[in-house]
Protein backbone atom coordinates (compact mmCIF):
# COMPACT_ATOMS: atom_id res chain seq x y z
CA UNK A 1 0.00 0.00 0.00
CA UNK A 2 1.50 3.24 -0.83
CA UNK A 3 -0.60 6.26 -0.15
CA UNK A 4 0.21 10.17 1.83
CA UNK A 5 0.79 10.20 4.95
CA UNK A 6 -3.03 11.31 6.96
CA UNK A 7 -2.86 13.84 9.54
CA UNK A 8 -5.80 13.68 12.39
CA UNK A 9 -8.40 11.05 13.67
CA UNK A 10 -9.69 8.81 11.25
CA UNK A 11 -13.53 7.94 10.17
CA UNK A 12 -14.64 4.23 10.18
CA UNK A 13 -17.81 2.52 9.73
CA UNK A 14 -18.37 -0.91 11.13
CA UNK A 15 -20.65 -3.56 9.48
CA UNK A 16 -21.57 -6.17 11.01
CA UNK A 17 -21.74 -5.36 14.68
CA UNK A 18 -22.34 -8.79 16.58
CA UNK A 19 -19.60 -9.32 19.32
CA UNK A 20 -17.02 -9.06 17.45
CA UNK A 21 -17.61 -6.11 15.01
CA UNK A 22 -19.06 -4.03 18.57
CA UNK A 23 -16.59 -5.66 21.73
CA UNK A 24 -13.22 -6.47 19.98
CA UNK A 25 -11.96 -3.85 18.12
CA UNK A 26 -13.69 -0.51 18.04
CA UNK A 27 -14.43 0.24 21.78
CA UNK A 28 -10.36 1.43 21.92
CA UNK A 29 -11.59 4.25 19.43
CA UNK A 30 -13.78 5.35 22.96
CA UNK A 31 -11.21 4.97 24.81
CA UNK A 32 -8.92 6.65 22.83
CA UNK A 33 -10.73 9.12 20.40
CA UNK A 34 -7.22 10.74 19.33
CA UNK A 35 -7.48 7.61 16.75
CA UNK A 36 -10.48 7.84 15.55
CA UNK A 37 -14.17 7.66 15.29
CA UNK A 38 -16.98 5.16 14.10
CA UNK A 39 -19.55 7.32 11.79
CA UNK A 40 -21.91 4.62 10.35
CA UNK A 41 -23.15 1.37 11.10
CA UNK A 42 -24.83 -1.31 9.03
CA UNK A 43 -26.33 -4.54 11.28
CA UNK A 44 -29.20 -6.22 10.45
CA UNK A 45 -30.05 -6.85 14.05
CA UNK A 46 -32.13 -3.74 15.15
CA UNK A 47 -31.15 -4.41 19.03
CA UNK A 48 -27.74 -4.57 18.25
CA UNK A 49 -27.45 -2.03 15.83
CA UNK A 50 -29.34 0.73 18.18
CA UNK A 51 -26.75 -0.44 20.82
CA UNK A 52 -24.09 0.28 18.59
CA UNK A 53 -25.27 3.35 18.02
CA UNK A 54 -26.00 4.70 21.37
CA UNK A 55 -22.25 3.51 22.34
CA UNK A 56 -20.75 5.40 18.94
CA UNK A 57 -23.46 8.77 19.30
CA UNK A 58 -24.74 7.51 15.68
CA UNK A 59 -27.31 9.50 14.36
CA UNK A 60 -30.92 7.39 12.42
CA UNK A 61 -29.18 8.56 9.34
CA UNK A 62 -26.10 6.97 9.94
CA UNK A 63 -27.20 3.51 10.93
CA UNK A 64 -28.05 0.85 8.13
CA UNK A 65 -29.92 -2.49 8.55
CA UNK A 66 -28.20 -3.83 5.21
CA UNK A 67 -24.13 -3.11 4.09
CA UNK A 68 -25.39 -2.36 0.32
CA UNK A 69 -27.23 0.45 1.88
CA UNK A 70 -24.36 2.14 3.55
CA UNK A 71 -22.32 1.07 0.78
CA UNK A 72 -24.41 2.90 -2.05
CA UNK A 73 -24.05 6.14 -0.11
CA UNK A 74 -20.87 8.15 -1.24
CA UNK A 75 -17.62 7.27 1.03
CA UNK A 76 -18.34 7.92 4.72
CA UNK A 77 -14.84 7.39 6.43
CA UNK A 78 -11.46 6.19 5.89
CA UNK A 79 -11.65 2.51 6.82
CA UNK A 80 -14.48 -0.15 6.85
CA UNK A 81 -14.39 -2.87 9.93
CA UNK A 82 -16.29 -5.96 8.66
CA UNK A 83 -17.18 -8.48 10.83
CA UNK A 84 -20.10 -9.93 9.57
CA UNK A 85 -21.05 -13.82 9.72
CA UNK A 86 -18.68 -16.05 7.60
CA UNK A 87 -20.54 -16.77 4.13
CA UNK A 88 -21.39 -13.11 3.97
CA UNK A 89 -17.88 -11.33 3.98
CA UNK A 90 -16.92 -11.57 0.40
CA UNK A 91 -19.45 -8.93 -1.07
CA UNK A 92 -18.95 -6.19 1.62
CA UNK A 93 -15.66 -6.32 1.19
CA UNK A 94 -15.15 -6.44 -2.09
CA UNK A 95 -17.73 -3.12 -2.21
CA UNK A 96 -15.85 -1.14 0.12
CA UNK A 97 -12.74 -2.05 -1.65
CA UNK A 98 -14.51 -0.64 -4.78
CA UNK A 99 -15.73 2.62 -2.66
CA UNK A 100 -12.08 3.33 -1.59
CA UNK A 101 -12.68 2.33 2.26
CA UNK A 102 -9.43 0.29 3.48
CA UNK A 103 -10.84 -2.34 4.83
CA UNK A 104 -10.15 -4.44 8.34
CA UNK A 105 -12.01 -8.01 7.53
CA UNK A 106 -12.64 -10.83 10.24
CA UNK A 107 -11.54 -14.02 9.58
CA UNK A 108 -11.72 -15.92 7.63
CA UNK A 109 -11.59 -14.09 4.63
CA UNK A 110 -13.76 -16.26 2.73
CA UNK A 111 -15.25 -19.63 2.72
CA UNK A 112 -13.74 -20.88 -0.66
CA UNK A 113 -10.20 -20.35 -2.48
CA UNK A 114 -11.35 -18.49 -5.82
CA UNK A 115 -13.51 -15.96 -2.98
CA UNK A 116 -10.15 -15.81 -1.06
CA UNK A 117 -7.76 -15.08 -4.47
CA UNK A 118 -10.81 -12.63 -5.76
CA UNK A 119 -10.76 -10.28 -2.69
CA UNK A 120 -6.74 -9.92 -2.22
CA UNK A 121 -6.64 -9.09 -6.31
CA UNK A 122 -9.56 -6.53 -5.40
CA UNK A 123 -7.38 -4.74 -2.64
CA UNK A 124 -4.03 -5.02 -5.16
CA UNK A 125 -6.39 -3.37 -7.95
CA UNK A 126 -7.66 -0.76 -5.63
CA UNK A 127 -4.85 0.23 -4.31
CA UNK A 128 -6.09 0.12 -0.32
CA UNK A 129 -5.19 -2.11 2.39
CA UNK A 130 -7.22 -5.29 3.39
CA UNK A 131 -5.79 -6.73 6.62
CA UNK A 132 -7.24 -10.15 8.17
CA UNK A 133 -7.92 -10.29 11.37
CA UNK A 134 -5.42 -12.63 12.62
CA UNK A 135 -4.83 -11.17 16.04
CA UNK A 136 -2.60 -14.34 16.85
CA UNK A 137 0.53 -12.28 15.39
CA UNK A 138 -0.25 -9.70 17.96
CA UNK A 139 -0.43 -11.60 21.16
CA UNK A 140 2.28 -10.20 23.73
CA UNK A 141 3.55 -14.42 23.61
CA UNK A 142 3.71 -15.30 20.02
CA UNK A 143 5.55 -12.10 19.28
CA UNK A 144 8.23 -12.90 22.16
CA UNK A 145 8.20 -16.73 20.09
CA UNK A 146 8.97 -14.76 16.69
CA UNK A 147 11.43 -12.47 18.07
CA UNK A 148 13.83 -15.74 19.92
CA UNK A 149 13.30 -17.60 16.64
CA UNK A 150 14.27 -14.30 14.29
CA UNK A 151 17.31 -13.89 17.02
CA UNK A 152 18.68 -17.29 16.18
CA UNK A 153 17.74 -18.66 19.74
CA UNK A 154 17.51 -22.07 19.24
CA UNK A 155 18.69 -22.26 15.66
CA UNK A 156 17.11 -23.66 12.71
CA UNK A 157 13.57 -25.06 13.42
CA UNK A 158 13.07 -28.75 12.69
CA UNK A 159 9.92 -29.21 14.03
CA UNK A 160 6.84 -27.09 15.24
CA UNK A 161 3.90 -28.70 17.14
CA UNK A 162 1.04 -26.86 18.11
CA UNK A 163 -2.89 -27.85 19.20
CA UNK A 164 -5.57 -25.76 19.54
CA UNK A 165 -7.44 -26.95 22.83
CA UNK A 166 -10.95 -26.44 22.34
CA UNK A 167 -13.28 -26.66 25.59
CA UNK A 168 -15.65 -29.51 25.42
CA UNK A 169 -18.33 -26.54 26.14
CA UNK A 170 -17.06 -23.99 23.80
CA UNK A 171 -17.21 -26.96 21.01
CA UNK A 172 -21.15 -27.53 22.45
CA UNK A 173 -21.51 -23.69 22.33
CA UNK A 174 -20.26 -22.62 18.90
CA UNK A 175 -19.92 -26.19 17.04
CA UNK A 176 -22.66 -27.79 17.43
CA UNK A 177 -25.42 -25.83 18.68
CA UNK A 178 -24.03 -22.33 17.09
CA UNK A 179 -23.88 -20.97 14.24
CA UNK A 180 -20.80 -22.87 13.07
CA UNK A 181 -22.31 -26.55 13.29
CA UNK A 182 -22.41 -27.16 9.87
CA UNK A 183 -19.11 -26.86 7.96
CA UNK A 184 -21.68 -26.27 4.33
CA UNK A 185 -23.84 -23.65 5.93
CA UNK A 186 -20.61 -21.97 7.45
CA UNK A 187 -17.30 -22.81 7.03
CA UNK A 188 -15.42 -25.77 7.80
CA UNK A 189 -13.51 -26.14 11.96
CA UNK A 190 -10.49 -26.01 10.25
CA UNK A 191 -11.25 -22.83 8.61
CA UNK A 192 -13.37 -21.02 10.98
CA UNK A 193 -11.83 -21.72 14.12
CA UNK A 194 -8.39 -22.22 13.25
CA UNK A 195 -6.85 -20.49 10.39
CA UNK A 196 -5.81 -18.12 12.96
CA UNK A 197 -2.97 -21.24 14.14
CA UNK A 198 -2.56 -22.36 10.60
CA UNK A 199 -1.33 -18.79 9.96
CA UNK A 200 0.97 -18.88 12.97
CA UNK A 201 2.45 -22.37 11.78
CA UNK A 202 3.56 -19.96 8.43
CA UNK A 203 4.80 -16.64 9.89
CA UNK A 204 6.97 -18.52 13.16
CA UNK A 205 8.39 -20.81 10.61
CA UNK A 206 8.68 -18.31 7.64
CA UNK A 207 8.20 -20.03 4.43
CA UNK A 208 5.59 -21.76 2.69
CA UNK A 209 4.05 -25.01 2.46
CA UNK A 210 4.68 -27.41 0.30
CA UNK A 211 3.05 -30.41 0.98
CA UNK A 212 0.28 -31.52 3.27
CA UNK A 213 -2.24 -33.92 5.19
CA UNK A 214 -4.78 -34.58 7.36
CA UNK A 215 -6.90 -36.62 8.89
CA UNK A 216 -10.24 -36.56 10.97
CA UNK A 217 -12.85 -38.18 13.71
CA UNK A 218 -16.15 -37.48 13.23
CA UNK A 219 -17.96 -35.35 15.79
CA UNK A 220 -19.89 -38.00 18.75
CA UNK A 221 -22.43 -35.25 19.49
CA UNK A 222 -25.08 -36.53 17.62
CA UNK A 223 -28.39 -38.73 17.50
CA UNK A 224 -27.48 -42.20 17.78
CA UNK A 225 -24.96 -41.91 20.82
CA UNK A 226 -28.22 -39.32 22.98
CA UNK A 227 -29.72 -41.08 26.13
CA UNK A 228 -33.08 -42.38 25.34
CA UNK A 229 -34.62 -40.67 27.66
CA UNK A 230 -33.37 -37.03 27.31
CA UNK A 231 -36.06 -34.45 26.24
CA UNK A 232 -35.05 -32.32 23.46
CA UNK A 233 -34.50 -29.22 25.31
CA UNK A 234 -31.93 -29.41 28.17
CA UNK A 235 -34.58 -27.34 30.22
CA UNK A 236 -37.40 -29.53 30.28
CA UNK A 237 -35.87 -31.41 33.11
CA UNK A 238 -33.00 -33.63 31.61
CA UNK A 239 -32.43 -37.30 33.88
CA UNK A 240 -28.22 -36.94 32.70
CA UNK A 241 -28.26 -32.74 33.91
CA UNK A 242 -26.10 -33.83 37.02
CA UNK A 243 -23.49 -35.55 35.10
CA UNK A 244 -23.92 -34.50 31.36
CA UNK A 245 -20.84 -32.03 30.57
CA UNK A 246 -22.96 -30.33 28.02
CA UNK A 247 -26.06 -29.51 30.29
CA UNK A 248 -27.45 -26.03 28.54
CA UNK A 249 -29.28 -24.92 31.98
CA UNK A 250 -25.30 -24.92 33.64
CA UNK A 251 -23.85 -23.99 30.28
CA UNK A 252 -25.71 -20.45 29.94
CA UNK A 253 -27.82 -19.80 33.04
CA UNK A 254 -25.28 -20.46 35.83
CA UNK A 255 -22.07 -20.42 33.57
CA UNK A 256 -20.39 -23.01 35.68
CA UNK A 257 -17.96 -24.35 32.34
CA UNK A 258 -17.07 -21.07 31.54
CA UNK A 259 -16.32 -20.08 35.41
CA UNK A 260 -14.40 -23.44 35.80
CA UNK A 261 -12.23 -22.75 32.63
CA UNK A 262 -11.25 -19.09 33.92
CA UNK A 263 -10.27 -20.55 37.24
CA UNK A 264 -8.08 -23.15 35.92
CA UNK A 265 -4.08 -22.85 36.49
CA UNK A 266 -0.74 -24.97 35.40
CA UNK A 267 0.60 -26.94 38.24
CA UNK A 268 0.37 -29.97 40.39
CA UNK A 269 -2.39 -29.72 43.55
CA UNK A 270 -3.95 -26.96 41.50
CA UNK A 271 -7.74 -26.58 41.37
CA UNK A 272 -8.79 -29.59 43.03
CA UNK A 273 -11.94 -28.65 43.56
CA UNK A 274 -12.60 -25.57 41.38
CA UNK A 275 -16.37 -25.35 42.23
CA UNK A 276 -15.91 -24.83 45.51
CA UNK A 277 -14.88 -21.78 45.14
CA UNK A 278 -16.00 -19.77 42.10
CA UNK A 279 -18.64 -16.57 41.97
CA UNK A 280 -21.74 -17.35 40.64
CA UNK A 281 -23.06 -15.54 37.75
CA UNK A 282 -25.79 -13.40 37.65
CA UNK A 283 -27.40 -11.07 34.41
CA UNK A 284 -23.74 -12.10 32.48
CA UNK A 285 -24.12 -9.78 29.48
CA UNK A 286 -20.88 -11.40 27.79
CA UNK A 287 -19.91 -14.25 25.59
CA UNK A 288 -21.70 -16.57 25.52
CA UNK A 289 -24.84 -15.75 27.23
CA UNK A 290 -24.50 -12.48 24.52
CA UNK A 291 -24.63 -14.98 21.72
CA UNK A 292 -28.21 -17.07 22.73
CA UNK A 293 -30.08 -14.08 23.53
CA UNK A 294 -30.06 -10.01 23.84
CA UNK A 295 -31.95 -9.97 26.91
CA UNK A 296 -29.29 -11.36 29.24
CA UNK A 297 -31.81 -11.50 32.38
CA UNK A 298 -32.26 -14.79 33.73
CA UNK A 299 -36.13 -14.61 31.85
CA UNK A 300 -34.37 -14.20 28.74
CA UNK A 301 -31.73 -17.05 29.02
CA UNK A 302 -34.33 -19.13 30.14
CA UNK A 303 -36.48 -18.04 27.42
CA UNK A 304 -33.50 -19.10 24.78
CA UNK A 305 -33.11 -22.09 26.70
CA UNK A 306 -36.68 -22.96 25.88
CA UNK A 307 -37.33 -21.22 22.21
CA UNK A 308 -33.16 -21.64 20.33
CA UNK A 309 -30.98 -24.29 19.52
CA UNK A 310 -28.88 -23.59 21.98
CA UNK A 311 -31.21 -24.77 24.53
CA UNK A 312 -31.20 -28.21 22.64
CA UNK A 313 -30.04 -31.52 23.74
CA UNK A 314 -26.53 -31.49 22.33
CA UNK A 315 -27.10 -34.54 20.75
CA UNK A 316 -30.24 -33.81 18.99
CA UNK A 317 -29.35 -30.74 17.53
CA UNK A 318 -29.54 -33.17 14.02
CA UNK A 319 -27.17 -30.53 11.62
CA UNK A 320 -24.14 -30.23 12.95
CA UNK A 321 -21.57 -32.11 11.24
CA UNK A 322 -18.03 -30.45 12.53
CA UNK A 323 -14.97 -32.48 13.27
CA UNK A 324 -14.29 -33.81 17.14
CA UNK A 325 -10.70 -34.12 16.48
CA UNK A 326 -8.54 -33.21 13.15
CA UNK A 327 -4.83 -33.55 12.61
CA UNK A 328 -2.72 -31.58 10.08
CA UNK A 329 0.94 -32.36 8.82
CA UNK A 330 2.65 -29.18 6.84
CA UNK A 331 6.47 -29.75 5.52
CA UNK A 332 7.25 -25.96 4.37
CA UNK A 333 9.75 -25.05 1.82
CA UNK A 334 12.40 -24.70 4.44
CA UNK A 335 12.63 -28.04 5.62
CA UNK A 336 10.54 -27.20 8.38
CA UNK A 337 8.30 -30.04 9.90
CA UNK A 338 5.01 -29.10 11.12
CA UNK A 339 2.19 -31.18 13.11
CA UNK A 340 -0.87 -29.38 14.32
CA UNK A 341 -3.87 -30.76 16.39
CA UNK A 342 -7.37 -29.28 16.77
CA UNK A 343 -9.72 -31.22 19.21
CA UNK A 344 -13.10 -30.62 21.06
CA UNK A 345 -12.94 -31.94 24.31
CA UNK A 346 -10.50 -30.35 26.45
CA UNK A 347 -10.51 -29.77 30.32
CA UNK A 348 -9.41 -26.30 29.35
CA UNK A 349 -9.98 -23.82 26.63
CA UNK A 350 -5.98 -22.83 25.48
CA UNK A 351 -3.11 -23.48 22.95
CA UNK A 352 -0.01 -25.33 23.71
CA UNK A 353 3.31 -25.13 21.22
CA UNK A 354 6.33 -26.30 20.98
CA UNK A 355 8.90 -25.77 18.71
CA UNK A 356 12.50 -27.36 18.59
CA UNK A 357 15.58 -26.46 16.56
CA UNK A 358 19.09 -26.69 16.43
CA UNK A 359 19.89 -25.48 19.13
CA UNK A 360 17.44 -24.77 21.58
CA UNK A 361 13.36 -25.61 22.63
CA UNK A 362 10.34 -23.29 22.99
CA UNK A 363 7.66 -24.06 24.82
CA UNK A 364 4.38 -21.85 25.61
CA UNK A 365 1.30 -21.77 26.90
CA UNK A 366 -1.75 -19.54 25.70
CA UNK A 367 -4.58 -19.60 27.63
CA UNK A 368 -7.67 -17.15 28.71
CA UNK A 369 -6.03 -16.22 31.98
CA UNK A 370 -2.41 -17.23 31.51
CA UNK A 371 0.24 -17.53 29.15
CA UNK A 372 3.76 -18.41 28.94
CA UNK A 373 7.01 -19.40 26.99
CA UNK A 374 10.16 -21.03 28.28
CA UNK A 375 13.14 -21.07 26.05
CA UNK A 376 15.38 -24.08 26.61
CA UNK A 377 19.29 -23.98 25.26
CA UNK A 378 20.66 -27.25 24.28
CA UNK A 379 24.46 -26.38 25.03
CA UNK A 380 24.22 -25.12 28.49
CA UNK A 381 21.01 -26.83 29.82
CA UNK A 382 19.60 -23.37 31.28
CA UNK A 383 16.35 -22.60 30.38
CA UNK A 384 14.40 -19.15 31.13
CA UNK A 385 10.83 -17.83 30.98
CA UNK A 386 10.57 -15.13 27.94
CA UNK A 387 9.59 -11.76 29.06
CA UNK A 388 5.86 -10.73 28.18
CA UNK A 389 4.08 -7.63 27.52
CA UNK A 390 0.57 -6.91 28.89
CA UNK A 391 -1.54 -10.14 28.11
CA UNK A 392 -4.76 -8.68 29.48
CA UNK A 393 -7.87 -9.09 27.36
CA UNK A 394 -9.42 -11.34 24.58
CA UNK A 395 -6.68 -13.27 22.47
CA UNK A 396 -3.74 -12.01 25.44
CA UNK A 397 -4.62 -8.39 24.61
CA UNK A 398 -4.10 -8.94 20.76
CA UNK A 399 -6.95 -7.11 19.79
CA UNK A 400 -6.26 -3.53 20.22
CA UNK A 401 -3.14 -4.23 19.19
CA UNK A 402 -3.98 -5.49 15.69
CA UNK A 403 -6.69 -2.62 15.41
CA UNK A 404 -3.84 -0.23 16.29
CA UNK A 405 -1.64 -1.29 14.19
CA UNK A 406 -4.00 -1.35 11.30
CA UNK A 407 -4.76 2.14 12.02
CA UNK A 408 -1.23 3.03 11.88
CA UNK A 409 -1.31 1.83 8.86
CA UNK A 410 -3.66 3.76 7.28
CA UNK A 411 -2.42 6.89 8.36
CA UNK A 412 1.10 6.13 7.45
CA UNK A 413 0.62 4.27 4.25
CA UNK A 414 2.88 1.12 5.68
CA UNK A 415 2.09 -2.02 5.45
CA UNK A 416 1.23 -3.60 8.77
CA UNK A 417 2.31 -6.76 10.52
CA UNK A 418 0.03 -9.27 7.98
CA UNK A 419 -1.95 -8.13 4.74
CA UNK A 420 -4.19 -10.40 2.84
CA UNK A 421 -1.48 -11.55 0.65
CA UNK A 422 0.01 -12.84 3.36
CA UNK A 423 -3.32 -14.42 4.95
CA UNK A 424 -4.43 -16.05 2.21
CA UNK A 425 -1.60 -18.73 2.48
CA UNK A 426 -3.52 -19.69 6.32
CA UNK A 427 -7.17 -20.49 4.43
CA UNK A 428 -5.42 -22.14 1.54
CA UNK A 429 -4.01 -24.99 4.19
CA UNK A 430 -7.43 -24.93 5.49
CA UNK A 431 -8.91 -25.74 2.23
CA UNK A 432 -6.59 -27.91 1.47
CA UNK A 433 -6.87 -29.98 5.03
CA UNK A 434 -10.55 -30.45 4.72
CA UNK A 435 -10.13 -31.47 1.63
CA UNK A 436 -7.47 -33.89 2.55
CA UNK A 437 -9.74 -35.21 5.38
CA UNK A 438 -12.23 -36.00 3.38
CA UNK A 439 -11.17 -37.49 0.62
CA UNK A 440 -7.76 -39.00 1.98
CA UNK A 441 -5.23 -37.67 -0.72
CA UNK A 442 -2.22 -35.16 0.15
CA UNK A 443 -1.64 -31.63 -1.33
CA UNK A 444 0.88 -30.00 -2.60
CA UNK A 445 1.83 -26.53 -3.96
CA UNK A 446 4.35 -25.48 -6.07
CA UNK A 447 5.66 -22.24 -6.78
CA UNK A 448 4.57 -19.22 -4.42
CA UNK A 449 1.94 -18.30 -6.72
CA UNK A 450 0.12 -21.22 -7.34
CA UNK A 451 -3.24 -22.56 -5.72
CA UNK A 452 -4.06 -26.17 -4.14
CA UNK A 453 -2.91 -28.59 -6.87
CA UNK A 454 -1.67 -31.57 -5.68
CA UNK A 455 -3.11 -35.05 -5.14
CA UNK A 456 -1.60 -38.71 -3.98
Amino acid sequence: MTESPRTGPLKGVVIGAGDRGANAYVPLLLERPELGSIVAVAERNPERRAAFAKQHGLEAGACFAKASELLAKPRLADFALIATPDPHHVEPALGALERGYHVLLEKPMAVNEPDCEALVEASERSGKLLQICHVLRYAPLYQALKQAIDAGEIGDIVTIQHSENVSYWHYAHSYCRGNWRNRTASSPMILAKSCHDLDLLYWLCGAQPVRLTSIERPTELREANAPTDAPSYCIEGCPHAETCPYDAVSMYRHLTPLLLDLHKKNGPGVNDDPSSDIPRAANWKGWPVSAITEDPSPKGVDRALRETRYGRCVYRVGDNDQPSSQQVGVQFANGVNASFTMHSTSHREGRETRIDGTRGTLVAGFYNTEQHATLHDHKTGRMRELTLDSSAGRHGGADPRLFEDFLGAVRSGRTPETSAGESVWSHRMAFAADRCARQGVVARWGSALESLTGHE
